[in-house]
């Protein structure tokens, strides 16, 4: 079984955007990193690969992109996708993570600090990426190691 301790990172997907934040699980701190506005399959991947070596995490979370109320729509489908792809590039545990209302929190955040708007479209997917992680960190530990070992054995596991 992957080890709960360490570094975790959470990517909030989009097809133009994508957030990153990370986490400490021992210390439960967690803190967004950086937002990219890939525009290609190759410049996202870079930007991925970047990111994995610098931080070198044990474990991937991704914001699953689902409706109101949680049926499953074409972003739900790009999301899956994405975290098969990651995990089939990166050999390490991805679990997918419901991320509604994440985008409305990080940018309710972000007003709150005074940040501006132009500055808020950037750093808005990186705090929804955190939030991610927060909302990980929260689960009880033997919910997150059910879901890591159903992600060694299957495909992405869902929180």
């Amino acid at each position: 079984m992957p080890e709960m301790g360490g570094i975790v990172l959470a990517f909030d997907y989009g097809m133009r955007f994508m957030g990153v934040a990370l986490g400490e699980s021992r210390t439960g701190l967690v803190r967004p990193i950086d937002s990219s506005e890939c525009r290609s399959r190759q410049s996202r991947w870079a930007f991925i690969e970047q990111i994995i070596r610098d931080w070198s995490p044990q474990h991937l979370l991704v914001g699953l992109a689902l409706g109101s109320e949680g049926e499953e729509q074409l972003t739900t489908r790009q999301c899956r996708n994405f975290a098969k792809d990651l995990q089939r590039h990166t050999h390490l545990p991805v679990t997918l993570i419901d991320e509604r209302y994440t985008s409305l929190e990080a940018d309710r955040r972000l007003r709150e600090k005074g940040v501006s708007q132009t500055e808020r479209r950037h750093q808005e997917h990186a705090v929804a990426a955190a939030l991610l992680i927060e909302d990980y960190f929260q689960r009880s530990l033997e919910e997150r190691r059910h879901l890591i070992t159903l992600v060694a054995h299957d495909s992405p596991a869902i929180l």
